[in-house]
């Protein structure tokens, strides 16, 4: 299969040097596939270097440049092509191309680049397809680059990366009204400005949901053992330092980062600290139980419970038996 005449004419316009990118990628990665490559040029640049065309035949050559360029790293370090480890880059690639060309056209190294950095975070992260559908539906509405990735931001803590958070609720400040609310999951009618304010001002807030956040809440679990994709090797142990909540595991540490959209774990190189029993005024221990103000939970099959910390809106317990932590949600004080 070959390509079609409009990447043909770019390809032959810089043959010279699109050879010598290629072996010099080839000298630094030795198994780099170059029908692979063949491929990726045949089937995906073509693909979208036609669909830029379609909107802006002056674009046609940047565009072209950076799928190559940006493709030939991503698949010589083997994050695309067969086998690659964050597949899903070409596919959203593509999506792009087909529903929005018009941001392909406008900055094709950014957007490709920074799509291509997020999959791969995505991806190491644990996430899904879901984050990649909801960045094509913000694409088909962005119109530049900035809103498109700023929108992506927010999806993307809305979908699960809690440590986004502070950032996404800057971003999701200048988003107009309709871009807000699909990165946000929701109908544009159901869509509130008052909704900023209370996901600014309470983390556990998830608009269009129904909570009682005058009660504490069993939120989510946080952390998996090592063998099955997670961090601790052993069960972790949590400490308070600051305003920030620490999970530690033998001598790894990683700082808690969670809300009503997910939990996520960061590492951090603060030196070891001994972990204890800190509550909220109300609450207490008995065993394995929990309780306190409208809550008693049991964590019978997660063992005793070995340290407990918490910050003005979540308290974090540990388990002898659990390579995860439990995040309960504090009521919100007035």
């Amino acid at each position: 299969m070959s390509v079609g005449p409009v990447l043909a004419e770019v390809l032959r316009g810089g043959r010279a040097e699109f050879n010598r990118r290629f072996a010099e990628a080839q000298h630094r990665y030795p198994s780099l596939d170059d029908q692979a490559f063949a491929d990726y040029l045949r089937g995906p640049v073509d693909r979208m270097v036609s669909r830029v065309a379609s909107v802006d035949s002056g674009a046609v050559i940047a565009a072209a440049d950076s799928s190559f360029e940006i493709g030939l790293t991503l698949l010589a370090q083997r994050w695309i092509g067969p086998g690659g480890r964050a597949p899903g880059i070409v596919d959203l690639w593509l999506a792009l191309a087909e529903h929005a060309p018009h941001l392909l056209a406008q900055a094709p190294t950014r957007i490709l680049a920074s799509l291509a950095n997020a999959m791969v975070h995505w991806w190491a992260q644990g996430g899904d397809a879901g984050w990649a559908a909801c960045v094509v539906a913000l694409a088909k509405r962005a119109r530049g680059a900035d809103e498109l990735l700023s929108a992506g931001q927010v999806a993307a803590w809305r979908a699960g990366m809690a440590h986004y958070r502070e950032g996404a609720l800057e971003r999701l400040r200048s988003l107009d009204r309709e871009l807000a609310a699909i990165a946000m999951g929701l109908a544009l009618a159901d869509w509130e400005e008052g909704f900023l304010q209370q996901l600014q001002q309470d983390r556990w807030f998830r608009p269009g949901a129904m909570q009682d956040r005058q009660q504490p809440s069993l939120e989510r679990r946080a952390g998996e053992f090592v063998g099955y994709g997670g961090r601790f090797a052993e069960p972790p142990v949590v400490i308070r330092r600051g305003d920030s909540l620490i999970l530690q595991s033998g001598t790894e540490r990683y700082e808690l980062h969670a809300d009503a959209y997910g939990a996520t774990l960061q590492p951090v190189v603060e030196a070891p600290v001994g972990a204890g029993i800190i509550l909220p005024v109300g609450y207490r221990l008995d065993g394995a139980v929990l309780i306190g103000p409208g809550l008693r939970a049991a964590f019978d099959q997660y063992g005793q419970i070995t340290s407990a910390a918490c910050s003005a809106d979540t308290l974090v317990l540990t388990h002898a038996w659990s390579h995860a932590a439990t995040l309960v949600s504090l009521p919100q004080q007035t």
